[in-house]
């Protein structure tokens, strides 16, 4: 009985520690993407993430290794979120319907996460420049939005609900750019006018108008 108790001790024990560890890692990524926000990724340095994140200076090394390994870690969060947000706010739609709220989310997304929003700028940017050993993944994580992004007009093209002449990776290619614009602009200009949500769903109205079969069917 002694030894079977000594087991399940350790594999608490454990469980503890891996829980404490994912939860200095979400807090040491957080920290890099605000810091990233603020001062770019040339101001992000490894020690202040991990004084920002409530640790010590040397643990964002202990746990990522290099700069470029805790980046790219935060790249994957950032894609790990929006999927499962896409999944979350389109659960209870189809087709076109759930294609507006797949583009109306992801422009939203910038409003009510502006400082990741802002830190994968910088990400995006830098990977062209400064950072060119990023640029395999931030690559991924475009395509990884484009294909969520196809999968919504796959999907509606399945159900019928499609004009017969468009060219969908056509659309999906335009739909990505004008969200990276209108975002950008948003993050520059209009950051404090709240004025993105509506211009959200005016984007997403936009499209769906142009792509659909019949268009009053979904969009009022």
């Amino acid at each position: 009985m002694t030894g079977k108790a000594d087991e399940d001790t350790e594999e608490q024990a454990m469980g503890s520690r891996q829980l404490r560890r994912a939860e200095s890692d979400r807090k040491m990524l957080r920290a890099a993407l605000s810091l990233i926000s603020r001062h770019g990724t040339v101001g992000a340095s490894m020690a202040q993430i991990g004084i920002d994140a409530g640790y010590s200076r040397g643990l964002p090394v202990q746990r990522f290794g290099t700069k470029l390994a805790l980046l790219e870690a935060a790249i994957d969060a950032i894609e790990e979120r929006f999927l499962r947000k896409v999944t979350e706010r389109t659960a209870d739609k189809h087709g076109l319907a759930a294609l507006a709220e797949r583009i109306s989310y992801q422009i939203e997304a910038v409003q009510d996460m502006p400082d990741a929003a802002i830190a994968l700028y910088h990400l995006i940017v830098d990977a062209t420049g400064s950072i060119p050993e990023l640029k395999p993944r931030v690559t991924q994580l475009l395509e990884a939005y484009r294909k969520n992004l196809r999968g919504f007009f796959d999907q509606a093209a399945r159900a019928g609900e499609l004009r017969e002449d468009i060219d969908i990776d056509t659309y999906v290619r335009t739909i990505s750019g004008t969200i990276s614009g209108i975002s950008i602009q948003s993050l520059i200009i209009d950051r404090e006018s709240g004025r993105l949500r509506d211009d959200a769903r005016f984007i997403a109205s936009m499209f769906i108008r142009q792509v659909a079969r019949n268009p009053g069917e979904v969009v009022p």
